[in-house]
């Protein structure tokens, strides 16, 4: 029976969390441990979390961090003595066969990162549709998930060779791209360059959708992409998620990024040869985030790409 460590970050999820807990403990034909980063909750959550008595639970209680930055120091930190590693949400609920099936596609498949759909479900239980339904195309590749990632973390699944990879000193994101690119991304990215990503169109879960999530499913038009715009225009800290993205991935695994065109011209987009290279390249960007030439346009010439 194969091992697996599930990390979770929590913060105030006192409200789903119980649930979220029991669906992942009762997880067949694996061995489960669970570990919780408590990412600075207040006393209300904390207690819920002290109420735990489980050995097959450990919990550690740390300075907020950010949920891109929190994920990470769980992958830090973990012990290698796992077979596979999966990450989780705090409120969502999993099927009972979730982890065995990511297992069985990663073995058959023999890939760095096992990614899936999610069935939506609200607040009072109404399960909805997909997120995304058969006709969508879900990227994979390295310059797909840079310019727009539907790999969710809370469907990652991968296997411990992939976690040392992760964890190394010298291949490490800063702090700083995990306030603008949170973890799903960094290592979305990190697996297309390795032993690549196998997406399962199935769901084995109910992602949740409420008001505290802090990334959803209804993340897109052009309400959103405008609000995105104006957000990232007005706060410095939120600009170039894509161009530092690229940056740090080309200063940390150059000899796997170094033919790879698109992901050095994005690399260099504060400059005027790269933004000149952006705007010339403007339909193989767009092709994957589906942008107008217009709004890229001024993203690369605002310095928001």
């Amino acid at each position: 029976m194969h091992k697996v460590a599930v990390l979770i970050s929590t913060y105030n999820g006192e409200k789903f969390f119980e649930e979220q807990l029991d669906s992942i403990l009762k997880q067949e034909a694996v061995d489960v441990d669970v570990y919780i980063r408590d990412d600075g909750s207040e006393e209300k959550f904390i207690n819920v979390l002290k109420k735990i008595n489980n050995d097959k639970v450990h919990i550690a209680y740390r300075e907020n961090v950010g949920v891109g930055n929190s994920f990470m120091q769980l992958i830090y930190v973990v012990p290698e003595m796992y077979d596979f590693y999966a990450l989780a949400d705090q409120d969502d609920i999993w099927y009972k066969r979730k982890l065995i099936e990511a297992i069985e596609c990663i073995k058959n498949n023999r890939c760095s990162l096992y990614g899936s759909n999610q069935q939506l479900v609200d607040l009072n239980g109404n399960i909805g549709s997909k997120r995304y339904d058969e006709e969508t195309i879900v990227y994979t590749n390295s310059i797909g998930i840079l310019q727009k990632n539907m790999i969710a973390g809370c469907t990652m699944v991968f296997p411990k060779t992939f976690l040392k990879v992760l964890r190394e000193e010298q291949n490490r994101p800063s702090c700083e791209l995990l306030k603008v690119r949170i973890h799903d991304v960094w290592i979305a990215m990190v697996a297309s360059l390795y032993d690549g990503i196998f997406y399962d169109c199935r769901s084995f879960m109910l992602y949740r959708q409420h008001g505290s999530n802090l990334v959803g499913a209804n993340t897109s038009g052009l309400k959103f992409e405008i609000k995105n715009k104006l957000r990232k225009l007005f706060d410095r800290n939120k600009r170039r998620g894509r161009s530092k993205l690229a940056k740090e991935i080309v200063d940390k695994f150059y000899d796997q990024i170094k033919n790879n065109k698109l992901i050095l011209i994005a690399a260099k987009a504060d400059t005027l040869l790269g933004k000149i290279s952006l705007v010339k390249y403007n339909r193989f960007f767009r092709e994957y985030s589906g942008e107008t030439f217009i709004l890229y346009l001024i993203k690369v010439l605002l310095g928001l790409f």
